[in-house]
């Protein structure tokens, strides 16, 4: 209950300030409240988790947008190798619309990211926006049961990967 009460405290600050110019303090702990993290099972790499985030958004029938493989884009422009990054965009485009007429600014926190990141003690994880900041919007009905069925795709997406699934 806390982090869903920091959650709502941090999104409501942040469309507070977006209409004014006076910016309103946000807190590590309100950003970290968006974010949830999932440990991937040991073993697995991060290149297993981008195939299978892109097998499982397929099996919940929900479009993969695009991957993007940031640890490459980084070793091209540095000449050095990195660690695993990759971003995925996955999207409901019907849900992604349906959001965005009730208020445009809803659109840069859309739950359609998946971070695949191998962490500098060699963990990988991936990271998305924590479901919950969905139910605070005070969506309209509509809108409101689509977003969480894009909510619960992701979190079967996200479970999927965690193990490697296909």
């Amino acid at each position: 209950m806390k982090n869903k009460l920091i959650a709502i405290l941090a999104f409501f600050n942040i469309l507070a300030v977006s209409n004014t110019a006076n910016a309103v303090q946000i807190m590590p702990e309100q950003f970290m409240a968006m974010v949830q993290m999932t440990v991937v099972d040991e073993g697995i790499t991060g290149k297993e988790v981008d195939e299978s985030i892109k097998s499982m958004a397929t099996n919940e029938s929900i479009l993969h947008v695009a991957m993007f493989p940031l640890s490459e884009q980084i070793a091209n422009v540095t000449g050095k190798p990195y660690r695993h990054l990759s971003i995925h965009n996955i999207c409901d485009a019907k849900t992604a619309g349906q959001i965005a007429d009730v208020d445009d600014r809803f659109t840069v926190i859309l739950p359609c990211k998946i971070a695949v990141v191998e962490g500098k003690d060699k963990v990988n994880r991936m990271f998305s926006m924590n479901p919950e900041v969905m139910g605070v919007l005070n969506l309209p009905t509509g809108p409101k049961e689509m977003a969480e069925a894009v909510a619960a795709k992701m979190d079967a997406i996200i479970a999927g990967a965690k193990e490697g699934s296909f």
